[in-house]
């Protein structure tokens, strides 16, 4: 029986690793958004944001001013799943903006050392 790209099934140890880097990962993100997002991008970070496709590089240039545009956002569902090595994060809330937005976001995610880094980065006003 061949598992494919991803290798063998996700163990439950797994599995619950993902969910726990998640919650820490949605945590600390929406909290440092508009201060300190850019330390989770990379130059080979993909990031699709509304709809327009970007690299790391591109995106680190426009984060500042959606920082300024975007306020608190309040998650009101999240979940983590291991995908090979690397975790991916769905999430779903509101965004503070003019008024307030629903959005919903996708994160692949990498955990080297202490630090979470964004691999991809899908996010969508809804």
């Amino acid at each position: 029986m061949s598992h494919g790209v991803l290798g063998l099934p996700p163990t439950e140890s797994r599995i619950s690793q993902s969910l726990s880097q998640g919650e820490k990962f949605v945590d600390q993100y929406y909290k440092t958004f508009s201060k300190s997002a850019s330390k989770y991008y990379s130059p080979s970070t993909r990031v699709i944001w509304n709809g327009t496709a970007m690299s790391g590089d591109q995106f680190l240039l426009v984060l500042p001013e959606l920082q300024q545009t975007m306020g608190h956002f309040d998650v009101h569902a999240f979940d983590a799943q291991p995908v090979g090595s690397l975790t991916m994060i769905n999430v779903s809330g509101v965004v503070k903006m003019k008024e307030r937005v629903q959005f919903a976001q996708t994160f692949v995610v990498q955990k080297t050392g202490t630090m979470t880094y964004i691999v991809s980065d899908c996010f969508r006003l809804v």
